[in-house]
């Protein structure tokens, strides 16, 4: 007897057959059941369409992204119910979490990540992680002052499983994002602040999260002095075989050559 074959809709067929790692494609498929339901919502119930579009931005805002979530969920705030608005905004960022895990564990195979990763603190931090992970999340989900993107980070690449990751997001975002709608709801912060708040916040959020740049580019006006290569005397290198030195360490440069 054949074994029974259920339909499945195309878009699932062509994920699994697809190159996607299976977290984006968890990913993929929890953002078009989202939209779908968004979609349900607008047609069917409009007066909750506001929560989708809650729920949507909070995708992005809780993510890598320098994009600040508290903003939106204050804004949202003015027009329902508290319990609604985290509940909308803790599905956001429960939706993310996949794109979280796809985007460290391919970062992690990285050589210059990967050798990052053995670095002292990176380890230190990592063993904390692995002591007390539904708790440490939970913390730092829950804490305004304490960086979420560390987490994001340090749960992927120290091997804590997605499900458990997941359940310690809702505990500590869930509260979160419901002590900043009663927040939203009491104060009713004039909408021109809450965008004024919005831009100035991602470029806080994208200059702090931007490495430095370290300037290896020459001097432009800098003088080429053709100094001969004294570290080993009994065998000098010619001048021919030059160093690229800027006009004002020239001087100093010469001296202790003489040296």
């Amino acid at each position: 007897m054949p074994a029974l074959s259920f339909w499945r809709p195309p878009i699932i067929t062509r994920l699994r057959r697809s190159k996607l790692t299976r977290r984006w494609r968890a990913f993929v498929i929890a953002l078009a059941l989202y939209a779908a339901l968004g979609a349900v919502a607008v047609l069917f119930a409009r007066d909750l369409a506001g929560l989708f579009l809650l729920g949507l931005y909070c995708i992005p805002s809780n993510s890598v992204f320098p994009i600040p979530h508290e903003p939106g969920v204050l804004y949202f705030a003015k027009f329902y119910d508290p319990v609604w608005i985290a509940l909308a905004a803790t599905i956001g960022s429960v939706i993310v979490s996949f794109a979280d895990y796809a985007l460290i564990e391919a970062a992690m195979r990285h050589p210059r990540v990967k050798g990052a990763s053995e670095a002292r603190m990176f380890r230190w931090a990592v063993r904390w992680m692995t002591r007390w992970p539904f708790a440490i999340i939970v913390m730092f989900s829950l804490v305004p002052v304490l960086p979420i993107s560390v987490i994001r980070a340090l749960a992927p690449a120290s091997g804590d499983p997605l499900r458990r990751y997941i359940a310690a997001q809702i505990v500590g975002r869930y509260p979160r994002f419901l002590m900043l709608a009663w927040v939203g709801q009491a104060i009713m912060i004039p909408t021109w602040i809450l965008v004024v708040a919005t831009v100035g916040l991602a470029v806080v959020m994208y200059v702090t999260a931007k490495p430095p740049v370290e300037d290896d580019e020459e001097d432009p006006e800098a003088e080429e002095i053709l100094v001969p290569d004294l570290t080993d005397p009994e065998h000098p290198i010619e001048a021919g075989e030059s160093t690229r030195l800027t006009a004002a360490s020239s001087s100093a440069t010469l001296r202790a050559a003489r040296g």
